[in-house]
């Protein structure tokens, strides 16, 4: 079902009515992150190698790191894509003047792959710890009795989870609170002014209430997977493969949660602005239409051909 939104959410970005907005590219870069992240994830469930006969990325060291730097490389650049929607807001309600200035496709699609150049970078230099172990693929293969290995190791866990989530968490939390609050100001003004609401206030609210929706649902269901990695990091255990029932059980379900995060955004979008409703109308009664067309068409052809 995620990967459908995210799908669909591509298709109306791509649509007429979205495509000359610098925000759109964002909205399509966050809808295939998050699909690489949906379709990466059976990959280290049991039901899955188990339906294949084996664990493919435990085939070689290299397409065990080849996993975890895409994995890792879709989750991170999804997060950053949530930041950099919410610094469009925070400049499109700070700075209305400057805004098409500063907002422009050059700026998005620069600040897209400064990005996805210094994740890949550091996911490259960390991917030295995937190994392959037992049979099974591993994110935090190290000597743990080993002061230096596992000082080296923190260091590059603390310095992911940072990437991923804690640096993210706080920018999303300052600029959402200072959105928030610029948008009373304005709707104070408003009052005192005119008792009409505006129809160009009134969307932009909308578009603030999506990406508020997105950013709660972000820090809900992504720091619990931070969380767990530290105590793996903490307990000196394997975050994915360790056994014991209490950590299995946290692993199963915040895996769960960290996926929930990657299909949600496309009904986000659906309740929060109307523009999304009625351009994804369009499109699914378009290709209904032609459908319907097609298949009444056809016989009619045929028999024309027969007589």
């Amino acid at each position: 079902m995620g990967t459908v939104g995210n799908f669909l959410t591509i298709v109306v970005m791509r649509s007429e009515r979205f495509a000359g907005s610098p925000s759109s590219y964002l909205l399509i870069v966050l809808a295939i992150s998050d699909s690489v992240a949906i379709l990466s994830q059976p990959f280290n469930k049991l039901f899955f190698i188990d339906l294949v006969g084996t664990d493919i990325r435990a085939l070689h060291d290299i397409n065990c790191k080849l996993y975890i730097m895409i994995r890792r490389l879709s989750k991170m650049t999804s997060s950053w894509t949530v930041v950099g929607l919410c610094i469009e807001r925070f400049i499109a309600v700070w700075f209305p003047l400057k805004a098409k200035l500063l907002i422009t496709k050059r700026s998005v699609s620069a600040f897209t792959l400064s990005v996805v150049a210094i994740i890949i970078t550091y996911t490259g230099i960390w991917s030295y710890a995937s190994k392959v172990v037992n049979g099974k693929c591993n994110p935090d293969v190290y000597n743990y009795t080993d002061p230096r290995e596992r000082t080296k190791f923190g260091i590059m866990l603390q310095g992911g989870t940072a990437i991923y989530s804690n640096v993210p968490t706080v920018l999303l939390m300052i600029l959402t609170t200072l959105i928030i609050i610029k948008l009373f100001q304005h709707r104070r003004k408003r009052r005192s002014l005119t008792q009409r609401p505006s129809s160009t206030s009134d969307q932009g609210g909308k578009i603030t209430a999506m990406l508020i929706g997105i950013v709660i649902a972000y820090v809900i269901l992504i720091l619990p997977i931070t969380v767990l990695h530290n105590t793996a990091y903490q307990k000196r255990v394997k975050a994915f493969t360790e056994t014991s029932s209490g950590f299995s059980l946290f692993t199963e379900v915040v895996q769960l949660m960290e996926q929930l995060n990657y299909c949600l955004n496309f009904f986000l979008y659906i309740m929060t602005s109307r523009q999304f409703r009625e351009t994804l109308f369009q499109i699914l009664s378009s290709k209904c239409h032609c459908k319907r067309t097609t298949q009444v068409e056809l016989p009619t052809d045929s028999k024309r051909t027969r007589y």
